[in-house]
């Protein structure tokens, strides 16, 4: 009997003081925690006489995804990890923003040059893409992951429509020879990647390859917008970029000289452009980019190619 009673205060006892404890303030390597912190620790154990730090728990980008953060309620707003993934390149120290549903980045290891995105057209037969005729061709849609592409209901409209202003097999935006071909596009044109993350990131460099073929034209008087741009006759190229999928996209204008300030590039195109820029101070978990243009005869192509997106 004295045997159990002990044993029962023994329960009520360890049920105290982890009770008590519960709501004090916690030391690792100290007997006298800042009143300040739940948990203080130092760096000295006095034991071993040794340093030490804080580790926190490491995950791939794939791991990190699967974390099931709360998605009703705040709970999990503050929650850290550090994320690295060989696989990606991603080297960062990154927070959770429970109100946004996102992860922030708070730091990460300098950039090394890693490719956030890239577009070679190599990986599709021949003949992927729209016409005039067709909205599924070779290996588009069903077999295209990585981008879209768009006419519009008319000259003057910013209404998605395929064929659109595309008006027969001759009039297209196609994948021939591992390169984006537009031809005869009768109005603005788009292709638009898909969302792609560059989380932990602070500033990008988009690069494309531009070149042309026939006699291109462009008139700055008869620009209203992009969508209305010399009808008939005006010929050009603008890259764009959007963060976190927002609606507004913010145009690279006037590359090097070769365009305006209402396009990246316009009429002819001496050899092939590659067009390159960088955006700094950035803080966002994914981008896309546009390429929109526009051509007006049988004879005039622009040609796509070798777009990628780097760390920078």
């Amino acid at each position: 009997m004295e045997t159990r009673i002990n044993s029962i205060w023994m329960i009520v006892f360890l049920l105290w003081f982890s009770s008590e404890y519960s709501i004090a303030q916690v030391g690792i390597n100290t007997r006298t925690p800042s009143t300040a912190a739940s948990l203080h620790l130092e760096a000295l154990n006095v034991t071993t006489m040794d340093y030490g730090g804080f580790k926190m728990p490491v995950v791939t980008e794939a791991q990190q995804a699967s974390i099931p953060v709360a998605s009703t309620n705040n709970d999990d707003d503050g929650l850290m990890v550090f994320v690295n993934d060989p696989g990606t390149g991603k080297q960062c120290w990154e927070i959770y923003d429970a109100f946004a549903q996102m992860w922030r980045s708070i730091y990460c290891f300098n950039c090394s040059g890693e490719v956030l995105y890239a577009e070679d057209f190599n990986s599709y037969v021949d003949n992927t893409g729209i016409t005039g005729d067709s909205a599924s061709n070779g290996d588009y849609p069903g077999g295209v992951s990585q981008w879209t592409l768009t006419s519009f209901q008319s000259y003057g409209s910013s209404v998605p429509d395929i064929p659109g202003t595309l008006l027969d097999d001759e009039d297209y935006a196609l994948v021939i020879g591992g390169q984006l071909e537009c031809r005869d596009t009768n109005g603005s044109l788009l292709f638009e990647t898909t969302p792609f993350s560059i989380s932990g990131y602070s500033g990008v460099t988009i690069s494309v390859d531009v070149s042309e073929s026939g006699t291109m034209e462009y008139d700055d008087t008869m620009h209203l917008n992009d969508f209305e741009c010399g009808d008939n006759f005006s010929d050009y190229v603008d890259i764009s970029y959007s963060f976190d999928g927002g609606s507004t996209f913010t145009e690279v204008p006037n590359f090097s000289g070769g365009g305006n300030g209402d396009h990246t590039l316009i009429a002819e195109i001496i050899g092939t452009t590659t067009v390159t820029h960088t955006v700094t101070g950035v803080s966002a978990s994914d981008m896309i980019v546009r390429i929109q243009l526009q051509t007006w005869a049988g004879s005039e192509y622009y040609f796509i190619d070798n777009l990628e997106v780097t760390c920078n």
